[in-house]
C-alpha cells in the first residue's frame, strides 16, 4: 500500500497526465453542457475540487472557444478572475472524433486549463525578458506610471502590469506578451521560440563581463556552448524543477569515423567536420533543445518539458539523420556517424540531471561497442555486465529452443457481475540455473535484439494453442516499443492467428504510454495497422508516464488501464476516490472502457465498482493461471 504522502504524488500524476507536466496551476474536465464538473488546483493539494469555475465563467470560456472555432481554431483563451488571482485559461474539447470542426465548443466536454497570473509569473517574466520590476497594477486610475493591460484576443482583461523602462528588453515585451498569451494557450508549444528571440535581442545590449561569462561556457570551435556551459543549464533552475517533476531528458553523441578524418587529413580537416556537425545539429533540433560540445568528438543534448522530453527518441533520430551527408574538406570526402545514449526522468522514474548525464553516456557508450546504427534508450539492463548480458542472451534463446518460457493468464472480469471478459496473457521464464527470471529484465535484454520478435511470436503462438477459436472471451497481449518497428508484425499475427482459425476480434494489444513517446509517428502508424485489421488496441498503465489528451485522441484505443497505484491508494482519504472518479468520467467523456488493474481487496473492488469502472483485474479476482487451470475455472 502507498504511504499517506503518496496521495500528493498521484494528485500531481493525475493533474500532469492532463497538462502534459508544464506547470499549469489548474485543470478542470467539464462535462457535457457543463452537467458536471472535476477540477485540480495546484493549492489544493491532492483534494480534486467540485466546482473550481462558475457556470458563468464556463460559459464565457465556451463563448471566446466558439469564436476561435469561427477562424478554423480549436483552442480557445480566456482572460478570467479566480479567488482575487487573474488567471490565463485554455480550452479545447476532448471526446471521439474524428473532425474537430464537427465538435460543439458551446456544449460538448471540455478540457481546461490556467495560469495563474501573480508577481511570481510577472517576476519570471522579469528575468526572462530582462525588464525590470514588472509588477502587478491593481488600480490603473490611481497609479501614475506604463502601464499595460493583460488581454486576451476576445479583449477581456483581467489584471494589468507595470514596469521601469530602462532596459531594451522592455521593447522585447512589449512585442512578445500577446504571443506568450498564444504559447500558453497552444499549451507552449512554441515558448522555446520565443523565449530564444527574446533573449537574442537583450543579448546585444550585454555588459563586457556577461560577453566574458558567455566566453567561458562557450566553445569556441564549434560555437556551442562547452562542457560548462551545459553543467551551468543543466544545473538552472528551471531544468532541476524539470527533472524533478519527470519532464526531462538527456542525448549523449559520440562521433564515428571522427578519428580517422584527424589520422588522415590532419586536424584542420578535423576542425571543419566539427563546425560542420555542430551547424547540421543545429539545423536539425527545435528550438529550446540546448546542445553542447562536451569535448572532442562528444555532443550532448538537454531536453526540458514534456513537449521536449517526449520526443527525445525522434530528436535523436533527426540527429542520425542529419549525419547522413558526407563530410568535404580538401576535394576528400569523410563519412561521420553517430552512437546515441539517451535517458528520461519520467514521473514514474525520477532522476536528476547527474543520473540522466550517466545513463544517456552509458547508453552512449553500449551502442558504439554494439555498432548501432540508432539511437539506445537506457534502461536497468545496461547496468548488467557486457559478459553478463550476453550470458543473459544466450540463456533467452536457449530457453525458446528448450520451451523454458511458458504463458500463464490472469482474468479480467466485468465489473458489473464479475464474470469473465477476458485474460491478460502474461509471459513466464524459469531457467535452471538462474530460476524465475523477472519480465522486465530479460525482456529488456531481448528487446535490444532480435529476441524480442521470437518472444512476441512465441506469446501468439501459445495463445492460439491454449485458448483456441471457440472461446467467448478475448486474450490481451502486451506489445513492446521495439516491436513497433516490424513492419511484418500485424500481418504475421494475423497469419498466425488464421492457421489456428482465430480472429483478430479475439485479440486486445496492450501497449504502455512509453510506446508512445518513444516514437509516435511510428507507433500510430501500427496501431491504425492493428485497428483496421480487427485488433483492439488498449493503453496500459495510464497515469504512470507522458500519456497526454492528444494521445487519446488520435490513436484508436478501445480501453483504459489505470495503474494500480491509484487503485493501492483506495483508502487513504477521498483524493484517490475522486482522481478515481475522475477517469471514469474521462472514458465515458471519450466512450473508452476503463480497467483497474491491480484489485487486491474487496474494499477496493467495491469502490471501483461504485466510481464507474467497467472492468477490474488483479489477486482478488485471481493470480495468473495455467491455461488448464484457467479453463477449469470457466467451467465450474
Amino acid at each position: 500500500m502507498l504511504e499517506e504522502r503518496a496521495v500528493d504524488e498521484l494528485s500531481v500524476s493525475m493533474a500532469s497526465s492532463f497538462s502534459d507536466h508544464l506547470g499549469f496551476d489548474f485543470v478542470v474536465l467539464a462535462a457535457k453542457d457543463n452537467a458536471y464538473a472535476i477540477s485540480w488546483h495546484r493549492d489544493s493539494g491532492e483534494t480534486p475540487i467540485p466546482k473550481l469555475l462558475s457556470e458563468e465563467q464556463l460559459d464565457e470560456i465556451r463563448a471566446d472557444l466558439a469564436t476561435a472555432y469561427q477562424g478554423e481554431e480549436f483552442i480557445g483563451s480566456h482572460m478570467l478572475s479566480l479567488n482575487g488571482f487573474a488567471y490565463i485559461a485554455s480550452a479545447t474539447v476532448v471526446g471521439e472524433y474524428d473532425d474537430r470542426s464537427a465538435t460543439d465548443p458551446l456544449s460538448d466536454p471540455l478540457l481546461i486549463i490556467g495560469t495563474r497570473v501573480d508577481q511570481a509569473f510577472m517576476a519570471e517574466m522579469s528575468s526572462r525578458f530582462l525588464v525590470e520590476d514588472i509588477a502587478l497594477v491593481d488600480d490603473t486610475s490611481s497609479f501614475n506610471g506604463p502601464v499595460m493591460d493583460v488581454t486576451d484576443h476576445a479583449g477581456h482583461s483581467a489584471t494589468a502590469l507595470t514596469w521601469t523602462p530602462s532596459r531594451p528588453g522592455m521593447d522585447t515585451l512589449r512585442f512578445t506578451f500577446l504571443p506568450l498569451i498564444l504559447y500558453i494557450t497552444a499549451f507552449f508549444i512554441a515558448a522555446q521560440f520565443i523565449v530564444s528571440k527574446a533573449r537574442s535581442l537583450a543579448r546585444r545590449a550585454e555588459s563586457n563581463e556577461q560577453r566574458a561569462v558567455h566566453a567561458a561556457t562557450t566553445d569556441s570551435l564549434s560555437g556551442l556552448p562547452n562542457r560548462l556551459g551545459f553543467t551551468q543549464y543543466t544545473g538552472s533552475e528551471a531544468a532541476q524543477r524539470a527533472a524533478a517533476e519527470g519532464a526531462a531528458a538527456v542525448i549523449y553523441i559520440d562521433l564515428n569515423g571522427f578519428k580517422s578524418v584527424n589520422d588522415k587529413a590532419g586536424h584542420h580537416a578535423g576542425d571543419a567536420v566539427i563546425r560542420g556537425v555542430a551547424e547540421k545539429f543545429l539545423g536539425a533540433l527545435p528550438d529550446g533543445v540546448h546542445v553542447a560540445r562536451i569535448g572532442g568528438d562528444e555532443f550532448a543534448c538537454a531536453l526540458i518539458g514534456h513537449a521536449h522530453a517526449s520526443q527525445a527518441l525522434p530528436i535523436a533520430r533527426a540527429l542520425t539523420d542529419s549525419l547522413k551527408d558526407r563530410f568535404e574538406f580538401g576535394g576528400r570526402q569523410f563519412e561521420i556517424g553517430a552512437a546515441i545514449g539517451i535517458a528520461w526522468s519520467r514521473p514514474d522514474a525520477v532522476k536528476t540531471f547527474a543520473e540522466l548525464i550517466h545513463d544517456a553516456d552509458l547508453a552512449m557508450y553500449r551502442a558504439k561497442a554494439d555498432q548501432l546504427d540508432h539511437p539506445l534508450c537506457y534502461d536497468a539492463s545496461l547496468g548488467l555486465e557486457q559478459a553478463e548480458h550476453r550470458a543473459l542472451e544466450a540463456d533467452i534463446e536457449a530457453g525458446l529452443e528448450r520451451r523454458e518460457f511458458r504463458v500463464v493468464y490472469q482474468p479480467i472480469v466485468r465489473a458489473s457481475d464479475g464474470s469473465i471478459a477476458s485474460v491478460e496473457a502474461l509471459l513466464r521464464w524459469e531457467q535452471p540455473n538462474r530460476g524465475a527470471v523477472p519480465p522486465d529484465v530479460f525482456i529488456k535484454v531481448a528487446e535490444r535484439s532480435n529476441l524480442i520478435r521470437k518472444l512476441g511470436d512465441f506469446v501468439v503462438e501459445s495463445v492460439c494453442a491454449d485458448i483456441g477459436p471457440g472461446a467467448d472471451y478475448t486474450v490481451s497481449i502486451n506489445l513492446s516499443p521495439v516491436q513497433l518497428h516490424d513492419p511484418e508484425l500485424c500481418a504475421r499475427y494475423l497469419e498466425t492467428l488464421a492457421a489456428a482459425g482465430m480472429s483478430a476480434q479475439q485479440v486486445e494489444l496492450e501497449l504502455t504510454e512509453t510506446v508512445l513517446i518513444d516514437d509516435f509517428e511510428r507507433a500510430k502508424q501500427r496501431l491504425m495497422e492493428f485497428h483496421e485489421a480487427g485488433f483492439r488496441v488498449n493503453l496500459d498503465d495510464f497515469g504512470t508516464g507522458f500519456a497526454s489528451m492528444g494521445y487519446l485522441h488520435m490513436l484508436p484505443f478501445s480501453k483504459i488501464k489505470v495503474d494500480r497505484t491509484f487503485v493501492s491508494a483506495i483508502g487513504k482519504g477521498d483524493g484517490p476516490n475522486k482522481m478515481l472518479q475522475a477517469l471514469a468520467l474521462l472514458g465515458d467523456a471519450m466512450n473508452l472502457d476503463m480497467v483497474a488493474e491491480g484489485v487486491e481487496t474487496e474494499t477496493q473492488a467495491s469502490m471501483l465498482c461504485l466510481l464507474g469502472f467497467d472492468y477490474l483485474q488483479g489477486w482478488y479476482y485471481g493470480a495468473p493461471m495455467t491455461a488448464r487451470a484457467l479453463q477449469d475455472r470457466l467451467a465450474a
